[in-house]
């Protein structure tokens, strides 16, 4: 039974590893300029505050996607740095992880 216990509490802690890491991607290279848990954001770049349960995303008409979001990480925006060069696909993957389950 303690086994039983022990592999269960190591597959919960696996499972919030990539949150952890996400989390400090978003602390790292976002929070700047993107709020993330507040519903009216005032900083410069738009909120990520629930934005895939939104109809749209902020500045655009087009419904929250993965792929846009990727893009416009990697290679910026009018207002927003490009950073492929400093984030590899994997951890924009698990960045869009991150923002996904606020």
């Amino acid at each position: 039974m303690p086994a039983l216990i022990l592999l269960a509490t190591a597959a919960a802690a696996q499972q919030r590893q990539p949150q952890r890491i996400g989390q400090a991607l978003y602390r790292d290279n976002c929070v700047v300029c993107h709020d993330i848990d507040k519903p009216q954001s005032k900083k410069l770049g738009p909120g990520f505050y629930q934005l895939f349960k939104r109809d749209k995303m902020p500045l655009s008409s087009m419904k929250p996607n993965r792929e846009y979001i990727k893009v416009r990480v990697k290679f910026g925006g009018p207002l927003m740095p490009a950073f492929r060069q400093w984030l590899s696909d994997a951890e924009i993957d698990t960045l869009i992880d991150y923002i996904q389950s606020k």
